[in-house]
């Protein structure tokens, strides 16, 4: 029977060569994006003032946590839209004719996407297994382009369920540790004019 790292192995194996019929047959991609779009609605609310401080520029922060929250779920299908979109057009390969964020904004963010990935390697640390959930620790970490000192080292703790025989990625256990740094590469790199250029 395969673990948690096999099936890592496959799904990073096939984000490398673009094969989303493989991904997607390991990686419960909407259980994945709808846990992790709320799990990070949740931490962003309930430190909204901190991070008005830390970000006094964003807006998002600015009005608190009760309307960060009404914001988040008005948008909801908005944003994770646009996130399919993206992965979508990285995928396909059609990141490749991207040309300025203003003209083709999702191609534009999945050739990003792209960059960064190549940017990045992926160490294995602890895997935990306990009847049909288990945890793999996954360590992520920049190398000396630019696209890889921005990301430098995140750790992720990434959840598994067994479906049959075969363990699917279904969930970023660690949210709380990871939406900090993940927030500060956004603030830095994300212009307030990028906004105003994504038409879904």
């Amino acid at each position: 029977m395969n673990t948690p790292h096999d099936e890592l192995e496959k799904i990073l194996t096939a984000i490398n060569t673009r094969d989303e019929k493989i991904f997607s047959a390991h990686v419960d991609l909407k259980a994945l994006m709808d846990i992790g779009y709320d799990e990070t609605t949740d931490f962003l609310a309930d430190n909204c003032a901190k991070f008005h401080k830390l970000y006094p520029h964003d807006l998002f922060f600015k009005f608190g946590s009760r309307i960060l929250r009404i914001y988040n779920d008005k948008f909801r299908g908005v944003h994770l839209g646009l996130i399919s979109k993206v992965i979508a057009a990285y995928f396909d390969g059609s990141f490749k004719d991207a040309q300025s964020f203003s003209k083709t904004p999702i191609k534009f963010l999945a050739n990003e996407l792209n960059n960064l990935l190549k940017a990045v390697r992926a160490d294995f640390g602890e895997e935990n297994i306990s009847g049909d959930k288990a945890t793999l620790a996954v360590k992520m970490v920049g190398d000396s382009s630019s696209y890889g000192r921005m990301i430098d080292t995140l750790n992720f703790v990434l959840e598994f369920d067994k479906r049959g025989d075969d363990w699917r990625l279904f969930k970023i256990k660690n949210v709380e540790e990871l939406v900090p740094p993940i927030l500060d590469i956004a603030e830095t790199y994300w212009p307030a004019s990028w906004d105003l250029g994504i038409k879904l």
